[in-house]
């Protein structure tokens, strides 16, 4: 796919659309407005495009150099932008501008996965009704790959949630951050001003009942707490918004470990439900993505050759972390430590 994309960044606009055929023109979740193409020789290939007309010349030189910054992004899990074009023309005497940016475009999502893979009545005689443990772990991985690339450039995702999470043929996952589009508001700007509902960590809701428009947070740390919740979402196969009371902007941690705890029973191991705690665990203690990377590297070998690294880190409910011992009743106490073998990496720790 990477060379695939390359090659389109080096052609012109006419040759690279004449490789494609309009499929339909949709409003995108985090695009907004797009056309989106299928490659003529594979429908599996799909590519979006937009068009953006800046109101004033300065306005047109911020937007280009944004979107030029942004199509030097290279990783494997963030969706790449290979081709931007920009027009010039007059109308009622006055230039105006338009910017066209294409990309690569996925239609499924994670959320997706979950409702027809482990919702659908057509599994319902499937004994494995639930995300096998090494596609989670897999999931996780290239999430904190792409965000951790976001980290070190001095951005982050801010919208992390199962539906913003994008699903490529091959099956690896493919993120677009809240700012892809220039211009845009992140989960918490959309909370604030829209009432949209997202997975906001304790102190970002602080702020939010505030109705602080700047607020002082480590933002990354939130999309860390977010990811927690939208791994704990894809195992129980349910909403984490439950664990929300939206009107009072509250969320009820007590109760997302409790969750936490009943993955145990369904089969996954402490390692896993560990990591859980630990994104959300309370801000001073929760890891950055530049920790998660580094924990996550003494697996990664196995994750990405499917092999079972965590089966050796089960243990029975009974002898599972308690709520009641938990980093929000005990700040002192990582989620984890509790007994060594069972615990996974943590900044300055071990795993």
């Amino acid at each position: 796919m990477g060379n695939s994309n390359q090659k389109l960044q080096e052609e012109k606009y006419e040759n690279v659309m004449k490789k494609f055929k309009l499929k339909e023109s949709i409003h995108h979740n985090q695009l907004g407005m797009i056309r989106v193409y299928t490659l003529k020789d594979d429908n599996n290939y799909s590519i979006f495009e937009f068009h953006k007309t800046p109101t004033t010349s300065e306005e047109a030189k911020l937007m280009l150099a944004h979107y030029k910054n942004r199509k030097c992004y290279n990783n494997d899990n963030i969706t790449q932008i290979f081709f931007i074009s920009e027009q010039h023309s007059q109308i009622l005497c006055q230039d105006q501008t338009q910017l066209t940016v294409i990309g690569e475009f996925f239609y499924n999502n994670i959320q997706n996965e979950m409702k027809m893979n482990y919702q659908s009545k057509n599994y319902s005689n499937n004994n494995n009704q639930q995300f096998p443990e090494l596609r989670l772990w897999q999931i996780t991985l290239q999430i904190v790959n792409a965000c951790n690339f976001l980290e070190k450039n001095g951005r982050y995702h801010g919208e992390i949630k199962s539906k913003n999470i994008y699903i490529h043929p091959d099956q690896s996952v493919k993120l677009i951050e809240y700012n892809f589009i220039y211009g845009s508001m992140n989960g918490y700007q959309k909370a604030l001003l829209l009432n949209d509902f997202q997975y906001l960590s304790p102190e970002l809701l602080k702020e939010l009942r505030a109705k602080n428009s700047q607020p002082n947070v480590d933002f990354i740390k939130g999309d860390v707490f977010a990811l927690g919740l939208t791994l704990l979402e894809l195992a129980n196969l349910s909403s984490c918004e439950q664990y929300y009371d939206w009107i009072s902007k509250e969320v009820h941690i007590h109760k997302i470990i409790q969750a936490n705890d009943l993955l145990i029973q369904k089969g996954y191991s402490t390692l896993f439900t560990n990591l859980i705690y630990q994104m959300i665990s309370e801000v001073e203690i929760r890891p950055r993505f530049s920790d998660l990377k580094e924990v996550l590297s003494h697996f990664e070998n196995e994750i990405n050759n499917n092999l079972d690294f965590y089966s050796r880190y089960q243990m029975k409910q009974s002898h599972q972390y308690n709520i009641y011992n938990s980093v929000y009743t005990q700040p002192q106490q990582r989620p984890g430590q509790i007994n060594q073998t069972q615990s996974i990496y943590l900044p300055n720790g071990s795993y």
